[in-house]
């Protein structure tokens, strides 16, 4: 067995806390960059259903406003009932940002804290 001196083992321990450091900056990056790819494909998801959905929504209106409009005989009116009531929710959610940006924030929170208690189950 060979006698290894102490500049040696140093360098040897050198080596090896440097390997592990860059091991370790690659394995963050690589969970940062999958945590970035599903946030990301959750996002175009999230954006594509916005797009249908409001433009249901927008047939659904325009539909409704013309139904008032035969029922009451008057399209301005059909569409101003329609309007109003479009009015009453932009208002609600407007007095109700600090409720669903908290729990916007929350969902995000523990999406992205989902990788680390997963980690600790496993343990």
């Amino acid at each position: 067995m060979e006698d290894k001196t102490v500049s040696t083992l140093f360098e040897e321990l050198k080596e090896d806390v440097s390997k592990y450091v860059n091991d370790t900056i690659q394995l963050v990056k690589l969970q940062a960059f999958e945590k970035i790819g599903i946030g990301s494909a959750n996002t175009a998801y999230s954006v594509l259903l916005i797009f249908f959905v409001l433009f249901a929504l927008s047939l659904i209106l325009i539909t409704a406003g013309f139904y008032l409009g035969d029922l009451l005989q008057s399209n301005w009116m059909g569409f101003g009932i329609v309007l109003v009531v479009t009015l009453l929710l932009l208002f609600i959610l407007l007095f109700s940002k600090k409720t669903i940006t908290t729990n916007l924030t929350n969902k995000v929170i523990k999406f992205l804290m989902d990788d680390e208690n997963k980690k600790k189950e496993e343990k």
